[in-house]
């Protein structure tokens, strides 16, 4: 039965319609059905603990799915342990993408992949043109387990100390929670009673900057690491100087804003960096609580939240290379150079469009999004409440200022779609609502214009 299903799908994929439009629907459906597969599940009796509406649930599931950690009700209080089961496998479909787990699959029948299958791979990690691609999912799959292994072990042996309850299963829920960055604990104040506790809370921190780097550089680092390739790549190179760039700088500007963090020193110091990582890796764990952050604190976290993980990573946002190439194309334009270069090596012009586009569609979805929430809780939250709620859900970082229970039922089904554009990352969204043009046969006439 079992040889029979996967000849069935692999035939549907050698036959199916390998357009880059065809690509991305099918890219769209398919977290689309696990988003209501979810759902379904999540409904079922044997998987809850409370009464949940329909509205939550949708909202539940959408979150689940795209890796986010927003959530409108208390997570492990609300669900028994089949339905924090369910949801497990679910962050887990949405960490690490199913068309991976598909993909390798099909890789451990048959050593070449359709060409529908590495389109979808290649939309679905941002990955090179030129990337080993089944190199690429053999390694999704075997960082995954190891990572998320070492993770529970370190885990466990942290909530035991601590004295919670099940620390194996908490252990085992929080490492994948962590490093799929999905944000999602069972405790009510999430990491914030183990503020203290350096076991967990750095092992947290390291499952989650490993799921955020992504999967290219980890890669790159084994087979440097065992002496296949002579040197990291490019990618590597940028998402690594750029994400240590981003935590320092970040974590400075976070500590001054807030007095409380500076009155608490070091202490405080270590909140601001834990929190801070939280919100570039999109992980969404809270060390305390984020209502009493001033606007000033608010503020860099929101830019945090929007700069975003790395990509062929667990993680959302614009992306940490997406927003190093805008600062190098603004660098090339001070310097009035005609090319754009990072360690030597020039970035090709299509990928610094693909960052300015992405950029302004992120920057477009956000405040559309966010215009659309203060319609309806305007006057129930302030602005910069509900402009945090909008940008942690588009960047599927879950962190929040305690609003998300009580926003309205059409603003919870707002937040439910910015959490699904932004698993499927928004120029994937964008290019499925442009239908696909012919090229340009002859060269259209330059014009200058004023700027």
């Amino acid at each position: 039965m079992q040889s029979y299903l996967y000849l069935r799908f692999r035939s549907w994929l050698l036959g199916h319609n390998t357009s880059r439009k065809s690509s991305i629907l099918f890219l769209i459906q398919g977290y689309l059905f696990l988003t209501v597969l979810c759902f379904l599940l999540l409904y079922l009796p044997i998987s809850t603990k409370a009464d949940i509406t329909y509205i939550d649930q949708i909202f539940m599931a959408s979150s689940i799915v795209s890796t986010t950690g927003l959530a409108t009700v208390d997570f492990g209080e609300s669900y028994t342990t089949f339905g924090q089961l369910v949801a497990l496998l679910f962050i887990q479909f949405g960490g690490i993408g199913y068309m991976a787990l598909s993909s390798f699959l099909i890789l451990k029948e048959n050593r070449h992949l359709s060409k529908l299958s590495v389109s979808l791979l290649r939309l679905e990690f941002n990955l090179p043109n030129r990337y080993p691609l089944v190199s690429f999912i053999y390694s999704v799959f075997f960082f995954t387990i190891i990572i998320e292994t070492l993770g529970a072990i370190v885990l466990f042996i942290g909530f035991k100390q601590a004295g919670v309850d099940s620390p194996i299963w908490s252990a085992i829920f929080h490492s994948i929670s962590a490093f799929c960055t999905a944000g999602f604990s069972l405790y009510s104040d999430s990491m914030s009673s183990f503020r203290d506790s350096g076991l967990i809370t750095n092992t947290i921190l390291i499952l989650s900057i490993l799921g955020s780097i992504g999967f290219i550089v980890l890669l790159d680092f084994w087979l440097k690491l065992i002496r296949k390739r002579k040197r990291i790549t490019l990618t590597s190179k940028i998402i690594l100087v750029s994400t240590i760039a981003y935590l320092i700088l970040g974590t400075l500007l976070l500590f001054f804003s807030d007095g409380l963090l500076v009155r608490e020193g070091v202490s405080g110091f270590k909140s601001a960096f834990f929190q801070l990582t939280s919100a570039h890796t999109t992980v969404g764990f809270n060390s305390f609580d984020l209502s009493e952050l001033k606007l000033g604190g608010m503020m860099i976290m929101i830019i945090i939240m929007i700069i975003g993980a790395s990509p062929a990573g667990t993680g959302g946002g614009i992306k940490t290379t997406t927003v190093t190439a805008l600062i190098g194309l603004l660098y090339s334009i001070l310097k009035q150079r005609k090319h754009i270069t990072f360690f030597k090596k020039e970035i090709p012009a299509e990928k610094i469009y693909l960052a300015i586009s992405s950029s302004i569609f992120y920057i477009f979805i956000l405040f559309f999004g966010t215009w659309i929430v203060v319609q309806f809780d305007g006057t129930k939250f302030s602005f910069d409440q509900l402009l945090f709620e909008t940008a942690s859900a588009l960047s599927t970082v879950g962190l929040s200022t305690g609003i998300t229970a009580d926003l309205s039922s059409l603003n919870k089904l707002v937040i439910s779609v910015l959490m699904f554009i932004g698993r499927l990352g928004v120029m994937t969204f964008g290019f499925a609502l442009i239908s696909q043009s012919p090229m340009m046969r002859a060269k259209p006439k330059v014009e200058d214009i004023a700027l």
